[in-house]
């Protein structure tokens, strides 16, 4: 992989709402990190020779997609955020084919499962903290969220 390569690679990720790509092919690997919205960190190990990794500062063009902040008139009517208390994957239903958990306008009993997030290959449950009705649905199935992305607004009962 050469270096005009890599910078397409970069500049993908900077587009887009991952925050994280991994390759690896040929004997090489290649780990692309996006911790923030102005930094873009790039780890790259070649084998079977020696370690090498380089870092590299790239300016963002764009918000992360799944951190777009959730209108102040929602929040202010006194609707309840379910926000993610990890980074991973928002599924909407326990498998492909189930119905989702919950729906826009749905009920919604505190403890009951509103979503799961995959971290690690592990599945968490995410259970609400209020009964109410679902207001909005504020994250697309299968989309990567970080820590405290609001995923539901419930108008609490």
């Amino acid at each position: 992989m050469n270096v005009d390569e890599i910078g397409r690679l970069i500049e993908l990720l900077d587009k887009s709402s991952l925050s994280e790509l991994q390759w690896s092919g040929e004997g090489e690997r290649l780990l692309l990190k996006k911790p923030g919205p102005a930094v873009v960190q790039v780890a790259a190990a070649v084998a079977p020779a020696p370690v090498q990794v380089a870092q590299v500062a790239a300016s963002s063009q764009a918000p992360v997609a799944a951190d777009k902040p959730v209108p102040p008139a929602l929040v202010e009517t006194g609707l309840v955020e379910i926000k993610s208390p990890m980074v991973g994957t928002f599924y909407r239903s326990a498998s492909p084919e189930s119905p989702a958990f919950v729906e826009e306008g749905g009920r919604v009993e505190k403890g009951k499962t509103v979503c799961i997030i995959e971290a690690m290959k592990l599945m968490n449950e995410i259970e609400s903290e209020v009964s109410g009705t679902v207001a909005k649905v504020c994250v697309a199935n299968e989309t990567p969220v970080e820590f405290g992305t609001v995923l539901y607004l419930i108008r609490q009962s």
